[in-house]
């Protein structure tokens, strides 16, 4: 649901909406994958804790948000503030650029959760 409309969002060109929503998105990819093999959800929407503690499952994780470079490290961390910064910061900006890669990102993502959680289920 938040994919369709992180969707719907960059249809109309509302980025900020559109990072709202695919932060949700991938909040859901962890969340899922830690219910599954954990049976324990954290309450935190940090994108970088919730990635700690799914590459502490499964090493098929670190490949998923690249940080080799400084434009990769800046797409994750403005994903990850995207939370409360794409709703209440009206100086919050993102490109379409950049979310363009953070949906490939965030489709890999979708792919690793969903062979972990297949072989766990």
């Amino acid at each position: 649901s938040f994919l369709k409309h992180y969707g719907y969002a960059m249809n109309d060109q509302d980025y900020k909406t559109a990072a709202f929503n695919l932060h949700q998105t991938e909040e859901s990819f962890y969340n899922c994958t830690l219910l599954t093999l954990t049976n324990y959800k954290p309450k935190t929407h940090d994108l970088v804790e919730l990635n700690k503690m799914c590459c502490a499952q499964s090493n098929d994780f670190l490949t998923t948000f690249p940080q080799a470079t400084e434009a990769q490290k800046e797409s994750f961390k403005l994903l990850n503030k995207s939370y409360i910064d794409a709703r209440y910061n009206k100086r919050f900006t993102i490109s379409k650029e950049q979310l363009e890669y953070l949906t490939k990102r965030v489709e890999g993502l979708k792919g690793v959760v969903e062979k972990i959680c297949r072989e766990k289920i």
